[in-house]
This record gives C-alpha cells, sequence and structure tokens, in this order.
C-alpha cells in the first residue's frame, strides 16, 4: 500500500515538474514553425506540437511548447502580450494529467 502511494506521488511531480506552456487562438497562418521562433526569445525550445485536424488539414488553433527549464517557462508567462501575425495568444502552464486508475470513488461506474 506504501508503494502505491510513493508511485502515484513521483506520477505526480514527474507530471507537474514538466515545464511546457499550452498555448490557445494560435492564429491559422501561423505553423509550429512561428511559434517556435516567437517562444525561444525566453529560451531553448525542446519541442513544439500544433496539432491538425485530419478531416480539414488545418490546425487546431492550439499547441504545446516544451522549455528545457521551468525558469524559461516562467519568463515566458510573465509576459504579458504574445501576438503572432497580429493575433494576442493564450498563453498558459500546462496543467498535470490526473490518471484516472489512481482515483477511487465510493460510486460504482455503470459500464
Amino acid at each position: 500500500m506504501a508503494a502505491s502511494a510513493v508511485r502515484g506521488a513521483m506520477a505526480l511531480r514527474t507530471s507537474t515538474g514538466r515545464p511546457i506552456a499550452f498555448v490557445r487562438k494560435i492564429p491559422w497562418t501561423a505553423a509550429s514553425s512561428e511559434l517556435r521562433e516567437h517562444f525561444a526569445q525566453f529560451g531553448h525550445i525542446r519541442k513544439c506540437n500544433v496539432p491538425f485536424d485530419k478531416e480539414t488539414g488545418f490546425h487546431r488553433g492550439m499547441g504545446w511548447v516544451h522549455f528545457s527549464s521551468e525558469e524559461e517557462l516562467q519568463n515566458a508567462l510573465q509576459q504579458e502580450n504574445h501576438v503572432i501575425d497580429g493575433v494576442k495568444l493564450h498563453v498558459q502552464p500546462q496543467r498535470p494529467k490526473i490518471l484516472q486508475g489512481d482515483q477511487t470513488s465510493d460510486e460504482e461506474k455503470d459500464f
């Protein structure tokens, strides 16, 4: 039982410790390269992910920017106005994922 609690704490720590920014309101004219270029002023970008809709071929207007350190992420978050192609982006830290298997409930779920 104690090992399970330790694993849960470790999973939470690693998921919240990642320096990732969630970016919304990305203009349709911008690609991941523009997003990477904009956020590079705050530090080294490890990865920039802008998912595309398979049906339309356009990106979904949101994405994730993975920084190398928490300090670089905080530098980006402190900037109030992030603008690409005249559109103000909404930037926030990535929320930790909640693992369904680690949660407990008194209710029985019908599937």
